[in-house]
């Protein structure tokens, strides 16, 4: 049974693949897919950041005694105002280096 899911699946990505590449589909996405695509990457560093956040030991969620979270917050708010990914990195682990200092 686990041959017939591999060799079903590996025809299946090899199919997606080489359809978009044999010249079959068309060169243009319609306008909302194009639009959807915009939002992947929100989508896909939610779903990475959140759990990293607030996961604490024992896969629980820490709201308490959590320095990870008001740093998250305040690299959200600085993302916010200034558009600058090195910025909000910045602030993001500044905030968390000193609150790990101060023993949160």
């Amino acid at each position: 049974m686990i041959w017939i899911i591999m060799i079903v699946t590996g025809l299946l990505t090899f199919a997606m693949r080489f359809v978009m590449l044999s010249g079959v589909a068309p060169r243009k996405l319609p306008a909302a897919f194009g639009e959807a695509l915009g939002f992947v990457p929100i989508a896909v560093l939610t779903a990475i950041i959140t759990p990293a956040v607030l996961m604490g030991e024992g896969n629980s969620i820490m709201l308490l005694d959590n320095a990870r979270l008001p740093a998250a917050i305040i690299a959200v708010i600085v993302a916010l105002v200034s558009r600058s990914v090195v910025m909000t990195i910045s602030a993001g682990l500044g905030t968390l280096w000193f609150l790990t200092f101060l023993g949160v």
